[in-house]
């Protein structure tokens, strides 16, 4: 009995585990809140991107929103009320309609693919989720409407239900996600708009009387990529240019960053790569600077620095183009 106890919870951690990494943000704002998986590729006739998400209201009943990201070399407007049509495994429809009028902010001059530039043209749709289960059993086809005429739609036909089991996993990620926490009311401090790029900056949260925290976050439109610096402020702490500032977790693994620029005490600046800013919401237990002299570690027992990163990041997250 004991080692079947052992097995299954050895199976619902893994199952967690996907699901965090499935999950791109889970916040509160205005007493509502927002949960949102990762934008994933799916292959088809017609490449796609899609993101499913969800949001909670203050009486606790959810709305979904899917959001498509439609390949294609030449750039256009998805109409508003446009129809998505989706056939199910089951042979039945789903019908949903484009809420989006908003201008396109995914690399809106196109960015370059695998054979040329692309772009990304963009519909969302809110669905209940009695139709979102439908999708989620299995899809077979997608009809989607690009344009009011009769040659300006889009079939896109799936063989191994690759754009059914892509929501499954969404989906099932957004139902495991944990309660939300972060509350990311007053942390973002500044927004800049440039050729289709952005750049946004949290404010410095404390960690506790010896380390605080800020997060820049770039979307870089020529690339369609994004980024994230990590700002430390050791109180009187020298980490040198190319020092190290490493995060150990609970389980005893580690990260080693560096100090990326030649900054007087107290200040350091790091890039972590995105999958690496991720792990960091979990369970990090210690940070140990560099300094000429002997290194400084800062332990945290109540999980006190992977809370503030997670409420800097989601606050992030709110205005994050992919």
């Amino acid at each position: 009995m004991k080692k079947c106890f052992i097995a299954a919870a050895a199976v619902l951690i893994s199952l967690c585990m996907q699901a965090q990494e499935v999950l791109r943000y889970n916040y509160i704002r205005k007493g509502y809140t927002y949960t949102g998986a990762q934008r994933e590729r799916v292959e088809g006739s017609t490449p796609l991107y899609v993101k499913l998400s969800r949001v909670v209201f203050s009486d606790g009943q959810p709305v979904y929103l899917l959001r498509l990201d439609v390949e294609d070399t030449t750039p256009w407007k998805m109409p508003k009320n446009a129809p998505l049509t989706i056939t199910t495994s089951a042979g039945r429809t789903v019908v949903l309609k484009n809420s989006a009028s908003e201008p396109n902010r995914v690399a809106p001059d196109g960015f370059a693919g695998d054979k040329g530039k692309v772009y990304w043209n963009y519909g969302e749709y809110y669905l209940e989720e009695p139709d979102l289960k439908k999708i989620v059993a299995g899809v077979t086809v997608v009809d989607i409407t690009k344009r009011w005429s009769s040659e300006g739609y889009i079939k896109v036909l799936y063989k191994n239900n690759e754009f059914g089991a892509a929501i499954a996993r969404q989906y099932e990620a957004l139902q495991q996600a944990p309660a939300a926490k972060s509350d990311v009311a007053g942390v973002l401090r500044s927004l800049q708009d440039q050729g289709g790029s952005r750049l946004a900056e949290t404010n410095v949260l404390e960690v506790n009387d010896r380390l605080s925290l800020s997060l820049v976050y770039f979307y870089y439109a020529a690339t369609n990529s994004e980024g994230y610096d990590l700002n430390l402020y050791p109180k009187g702490v020298t980490v040198p240019y190319g020092g190290t500032v490493t995060l150990e977790w609970e389980d005893g693994q580690t990260l080693e960053l560096r100090q990326e620029k030649e900054l007087a005490a107290g200040r350091a600046i790091c890039y972590p790569e995105n999958a690496d800013v991720l792990r960091m919401l979990r369970g990090v237990r210690k940070v140990t600077f560099q300094t000429p002299g002997e290194p400084v570690e800062l332990t945290f027992t109540d999980g006190a620095f992977s809370a503030v990163l997670d409420r800097l990041y989601n606050a992030l997250q709110t205005i994050s183009i992919l």
